[in-house]
C-alpha cells in the first residue's frame, strides 16, 4: 500500500523499491589504484510501479494528476509518504522525480504504471545543514609608513 498526502494509490501487483546512490569520485587517474573519494550520499529513492485496470481510468488519470501538481513558487508538489517500506528506511516526504509511464498490457487490459518519488529533505541534507558554517575570514591589510611619517599624515596628503 502506498498513499501520498494521506490519499491511497491503488494498482494492482504494486511493487515498491528504495535506493540510495552513493556519490563517489575516481582518484586512481591513469593508475590502477581503487581508491575514490567520496562526495556525499544523495537522496534515497522509491520506484513504483503496478498495474491499473482499463477500467480504472480514474485511477490512472488521477496518477498523472499528483505528479504534474504543482506547490508554491511553481515547483513540484511534495508529499507525505506513507508505505512500510518507506517509513523503514525514514523516507517521509518525497517528490515525483525522473518520468511516470504508463504503457498498455493488452492481454491483461490493463496498464503498466511506473513512477520515481525522490526523497525531499533527506536525513544527509538535514545533517549538512544543522553543521556550523565556516565564518569568512578577512584579511587585515596594513598600510606601509615611511620612516618619518605616521599614519595620519599619510591619509592626508
Amino acid at each position: 500500500m502506498l498513499t501520498l498526502d494521506g490519499e491511497p494509490i491503488v494498482m494492482k501487483s504494486m511493487r515498491i523499491s528504495a535506493s540510495m546512490q552513493f556519490q563517489d569520485k575516481d582518484n586512481s587517474g591513469q593508475t590502477s589504484s581503487t581508491s575514490s573519494s567520496e562526495q556525499g550520499e544523495k537522496a534515497k529513492e522509491l520506484d513504483v510501479s503496478g498495474l491499473v485496470p482499463f477500467k480504472d481510468e480514474k485511477t490512472l488519470s488521477r496518477l498523472f494528476e499528483l505528479a504534474d501538481a504543482k506547490g508554491d513558487g511553481g515547483k513540484r508538489h511534495i508529499y507525505r509518504v506513507g508505505s512500510l517500506l518507506a517509513k523503514s528506511v525514514k523516507v517521509r516526504q518525497a517528490k515525483f522525480a525522473g518520468r511516470i509511464t504508463a504503457s498498455e498490457q493488452e492481454g491483461l487490459l490493463a496498464w503498466q504504471v511506473q513512477f520515481t518519488l525522490r526523497e525531499h529533505n533527506s536525513v544527509p541534507e538535514k545533517r549538512e545543514q544543522r553543521l556550523p558554517k565556516a565564518a569568512a575570514t578577512v584579511g587585515q591589510g596594513t598600510a606601509k609608513c615611511y620612516p618619518g611619517e605616521n599614519r595620519q599624515q599619510r591619509g592626508s596628503v
